[in-house]
This record gives structure tokens, C-alpha cells and sequence, in this order.
């Protein structure tokens, strides 16, 4: 099966962090493949964008209410679909990535047109050092970052969302990513949900397809409200995955994990009231 006309939409979820995205979208512009287009998806960010953001070809700024990362990109995948995609590619606004990348992906979505991709992702300060990478489904999955650095194109369970390719069918079948997940977690949910209908999700390690990543641009100043979501997202996601002794082991290392972040963050741990409502929704979503 060949996609000789598969057009791919980026897309770039945005909540301020101007500077990391400007450099994302300069990166766009300097692709030596032409035959894609980009939607920037503001999520209501709380400063405006800079007036360069309009500058860039092939890309539309959109701003929305603020409604978090899964919704947000739900809301993008819609445009992107009712103007032709046949693919979609979500790509953090704080990454960066060599010239040839869009004309690698356009030659792999013709090789593997029905399956979800996702690249080899480093460290923009250590670019010899995979920030993530996918993984197979295990207890530890929502605890660790898998940073395996694979040789071949690998059969996954779960992918990192930083730089993730779905082909619009699958997309459309799964319904976009959960909304219940506010931030994190959605991207695993979403590939695991992909493999019960019969979808494939794949790491392709190419040089031209690597990614830098700048690593929680959008959460630099705001950390623990990083954790609280990250917390609520992931026990959202060990509720729906998980069943019997596993679930009970990814319950315990959720507190243990809770437990050590909070050591090491004494005495800065802000609103306690916002820690247990993350719990809370978490557990009941």
C-alpha cells in the first residue's frame, strides 16, 4: 500500500513559551520538503504572541480558550482533518530538528501509512542522550521515561506525544486523544487504546528524524503545577490500563513516588488543597 499524496499537518500546541517556539517554527521554515502545512494552537496562553509567529509560511495561528494539552490538540486535528490531513504530526513547540525532517517523515508515512510513529528524542543540551523514547506497557511505565536508543524500527506499546505521527484514519477511529487527561498521559492512553483496534505504534530511529527537546518550556515557572498534573493524569491513566496485582503495584509506587517528590521539594510545596484535588479527580475521572 503506497500514500503517493499522504499530506501532513504539524501541529504545535502552544501555551506561551514564545521564544522555544519561534526557534520550533524556524526549524519548520527551513525544511527542505515544501508539501506540508502548520497549525499553531494556541491554548489560550496567558501573554500574546510575538508578532513573528504570523511570519512563517504554510503555518495559521489559532487561539482558543484554554482547555489543556489533549483538548487543545482535539481541537487542531479537527482543522488539520477538515482541511485534508491525511496525517498528523504533534511536535512540542520546544523542540528542534534538522532540515531534511519533514522529507524523512513524508517518506515514512509512504512506507507505513497506517501506523503510528514517533522518532528517537534527545536531550537539547546532551544531544547524545535520548530524552525519551517508546516502550513496552510494564508497572514502571508511569514512573520512568523510556530512554532505550534503538537501532531499527521497533514495534512499540506507548510513545512520547513531544513528536508523535498519526495517519487521520486511525485518528479519527480512536476520537483524538482523552480529554479527561489535561496534560500527560494522554500520548500512552492514546497508543494503547491504538493497539486494542488493531493499530501499530512505532519508534523510527533516523538521524534526520531526531528530535531536541528543550524539555517543559511551557512549566519553567510553574513546577508543581507540573507535578499536580502529572499526578492526576497518571492515575487517571493507571485506573483505566491497569487491572488486579498490577494496578495495586501502580498504586503503591504512585504514593511512594508522591512521597519522594515532596521530600525533595520541602520546604517549596505550594496549596496542599491542590495536591488532593489532583488525587481526587484522578481517582474518580
Amino acid at each position: 500500500m503506497s500514500t503517493p499524496d499522504a499530506l501532513i499537518f504539524v501541529i504545535v500546541p502552544v501555551f506561551g513559551n514564545w521564544d522555544d517556539t519561534l526557534q520550533c517554527l524556524a526549524a519548520l521554515e527551513s525544511q527542505s520538503a515544501t508539501n506540508f502545512q502548520i497549525l499553531i494552537a494556541d491554548d489560550g496562553s496567558d501573554t500574546p504572541p510575538p508578532a513573528a509567529i504570523h511570519h512563517f509560511s504554510r503555518a495559521r495561528y489559532i487561539r482558543y480558550e484554554n482547555a489543556g494539552f489533549g483538548a487543545n490538540c482535539n481541537r487542531a486535528a479537527r482543522e488539520a482533518v477538515a482541511a485534508g490531513a491525511t496525517h498528523l504530526l504533534f511536535l512540542n513547540s520546544d523542540t528542534t530538528f534538522g532540515p531534511r525532517f519533514m522529507e524523512q517523515w513524508i517518506r515514512r508515512v509512504r512506507e507505513i501509512p497506517g501506523g503510528i510513529m514517533s522518532p528517537l528524542i534527545y536531550w537539547a543540551h546532551n544531544p547524545g542522550q535520548v530524552w525519551s523514547s517508546g516502550g513496552k506497557l510494564t508497572v514502571f511505565t508511569p514512573f520512568c521515561r523510556s530512554r532505550a536508543s534503538y537501532g531499527a524500527v521497533t514495534e512499540v506499546d506507548t510513545v512520547t506525544g513531544c513528536a508523535i505521527l498519526v495517519p487521520v484514519d486511525g485518528w479519527n477511529a480512536l476520537g483524538g486523544f482523552d480529554p479527561r487527561y489535561t496534560t500527560y498521559f494522554e500520548d500512552f492512553d492514546l497508543t494503547l487504546r491504538a493497539k486494542t483496534i488493531g493499530i501499530r505504534t512505532y519508534v523510527v530511529p533516523d538521524p534526520e528524524l531526531n528530535v531536541l527537546h528543550h524539555v517543559s518550556g511551557s512549566f519553567r515557572n510553574t513546577v508543581w503545577r507540573k507535578h499536580y498534573l502529572m499526578l492526576e493524569s497518571s492515575l487517571i491513566f493507571i485506573r483505566s490500563h491497569y487491572r488486579g496485582v498490577p494496578r495495586t503495584i501502580c498504586f503503591v509506587l504512585s504514593a511512594a513516588h508522591l512521597a519522594i517528590t515532596a521530600i525533595r521539594s520541602l520546604p517549596k510545596l505550594p496549596r496542599p488543597r491542590l495536591l488532593w484535588r489532583a488525587i481526587a479527580r484522578g481517582l474518580s475521572a
